[in-house]
């Protein structure tokens, strides 16, 4: 049986102004494994990242590290983010620091960890975003996609066990947008557990192991993404589009060029290998 590492069990969560923002959530995060979160804004993907991180305590029900409910202590809270890392949508929200450099290494020197292993670490996060360059620049003149680097690269010092991402595309442009996509694979292969929220209904499809997806606060379908696109009364409740994998894949059975017992493609690659040759299709 998969390892479940991070649980939220029937959690309820009101903002002040009394917005329930989630009803009952139960979701289970298994080790190693990439999740992604689906829905629109509102739906309560945010609110629920907030709670895995214990920023955010929940009004009844429990969040569950490693099959342990989390508590509140500030020591216990310490403990629980050195070990789930999140980055946020907005990196203004994260970045506080006079320079890269400052801002990378604060988490690992808050840890108590020796200056030669936060360089170290420092070292790695900035190559591994591709952030070398811009070490000694102050934060408030990064670009916006710099800044969105940039607070990767803090999370990443860290080495936390489960990395949450907030939109992590949004305002990269599409050359980094990729790199961030390697960078994630990177990461599933070292054995980090990866969670991510995203509108992007192709890139959850293609990145992910399993999804959820949420509406008004609830989380109304989870499985695997071949399962969960093909049920089209939950992807329209949800108001979601479906990848254009699948649609692709839809058309070309339609048409007889490929049978309908094709595997539904997962990545581009999948897809092409898939269609036959065109001496395949006219013979037939």
């Amino acid at each position: 049986m998969p390892e479940v590492i991070l649980e939220a069990v029937d959690l309820k969560y009101s903002y002040p102004d009394g917005t329930n923002a989630l009803r009952k959530v139960c979701l289970q995060v298994e080790k190693g494994e990439r999740l992604a979160i689906l829905g629109s804004n509102g739906a309560g993907k945010s609110t629920l990242f907030m709670q895995f991180n214990g920023i955010y305590r929940p009004n009844s029900g429990c969040i569950k590290y490693q099959g342990r409910d989390i508590t509140y202590s500030n020591k216990a809270l310490i403990e629980l983010r050195k070990k789930v890392g999140i980055v946020f949508q907005d990196p203004d929200s994260q970045l506080f620091s006079a320079s890269v450099y400052q801002d990378i290494s604060f988490g690992p020197l808050n840890l108590g960890l020796s200056e030669e292993i936060v360089a170290a670490r420092v070292k790695q996060a900035l190559i591994d975003t591709e952030t070398t360059d811009l070490v000694d620049k102050p934060t408030h003149l990064l670009s916006y996609g710099q800044k969105k680097r940039v607070s990767i690269a803090g999370v990443l010092a860290m080495e936390p066990e489960v990395i949450i991402f907030d939109e992590p595309t949004a305002g990269l442009d599409p050359r980094h947008a990729l790199e961030f996509m390697q960078l994630l694979k990177k990461l599933r292969d070292s054995g980090k557990t990866i969670i991510i929220s995203t509108h992007d209904v192709d890139l959850a499809y293609s990145f992910s192991d399993r999804i959820a997806i949420m509406c008004s606060g609830e989380i109304i379908g989870h499985g695997e993404p071949s399962e969960l696109f093909l049920q089209s009364d939950l992807i329209q409740r949800a108001d979601l589009a479906l990848p254009w994998l699948i649609e692709m894949h839809s058309e070309l059975v339609k048409k007889g060029w490929l049978p309908p017992s094709t595997p539904l493609p997962k990545t581009k690659e999948d897809l092409l290998r898939n269609i036959p040759p065109k001496s395949d299709q006219q013979s037939a």
